[in-house]
């Protein structure tokens, strides 16, 4: 499993720049295309007003929307062209949806999303993030803004036995078979089950089958919460990502995290692999 099509969102008008060097160095790894996602939403999120409003509303709406996308096409494809990787620019005709929506259609045929995480993160941030962990079921490659594209040599793999952490593990295999340091972590919280080690020594030969040297840590919690104890030990063994189960569920219009999907999405200063 390679990453050979990379799907890159532009949904603000914006040119994640960040995001969009660890995608070109992903795709440039593998020979494989990065799509850029460029889109414009006219959604109008209170169903009463489709009653209240005036279709010329939604035709001006629209002739707006395609006019705003033209150009933010015009704008991406132009900075994409100084750029050696193989590319794509798509722009969705679906203004009418949300970002969050746009995005998780979209990348139902892509093998990874690479979405650039900015800082403190506001709600359409969060739906947003939301949109591509939940509703698109591909791995999020999740980017600080700030982050400085450099080779993944040292990966953090947080590990429970759980279907997401599963995912995140079997997802980042191209990434692990890369590295040059891959460590196992089980945060270890006080009054949880016992180690399994028969289960522990499965899984680093699982591993080693597919030619990955892991190191396996169980660590105590040191800190107020898991992902603080996580984001602790990736600072200590000066990991470059981290590979995490997401975990979370939409609940009517707002969007669940787990603690440590939570606070790793708001707190991470390096980039993290999230699968659900």
């Amino acid at each position: 499993m390679m990453f050979k099509d990379i799907l890159l969102p532009m949904l603000e008008g914006d040119i994640p720049e960040s995001a969009l060097h660890h995608a070109r160095v992903l795709a440039e790894g593998c020979g494989g295309r990065v799509t850029a996602l460029v889109a414009v939403s006219a959604y109008l999120p209170a169903s009463a007003d489709w009653v209240r409003r005036p279709l010329a509303t939604y035709e001006t709406l629209h002739q707006a929307a395609t006019s705003a996308l033209a150009e933010q096409v015009r704008n991406v494809e132009a900075r994409l062209a100084r750029e050696t990787v193989q590319h794509e620019v798509r722009g969705s005709q679906a203004f009418w949806s949300t970002p969050a929506e746009i995005l998780a259609a979209q990348a139902h045929i892509a093998d990874l999303i690479v979405l650039e995480a900015r800082r403190p993160l506001d709600e359409p941030g969060r739906h947003l993030f939301a949109g591509a962990l939940i509703g698109s079921g591909r791995p999020v490659l999740l980017v600080p803004a700030s982050d400085t594209p450099h080779a993944l040599g040292r990966v953090l793999v947080a590990w429970k036995p759980s279907r997401e952490a599963a995912r995140a593990l079997h997802d980042a295999m191209p990434l692990l078979q890369a590295a040059a340091r891959v460590d196992v972590l089980i945060v270890d919280r006080k009054g949880s089950a016992p180690a399994d080690g028969d289960s522990d020594a499965m899984l680093i030969e699982h591993l080693r089958r597919r030619a990955i040297e892991a190191t396996l840590v169980h660590q105590p919690c040191t800190g107020a919460s898991t992902g603080e104890t996580i984001a602790a030990y990736a600072a200590q063994m000066h990991a470059d990502l981290i590979v995490s189960g997401g975990y979370g569920r939409s609940r009517a219009l707002e969007q669940v995290f787990g603690g440590v999907t939570r606070f790793l999405l708001e707190h991470a200063t390096i980039p993290v692999l999230f699968s659900h």
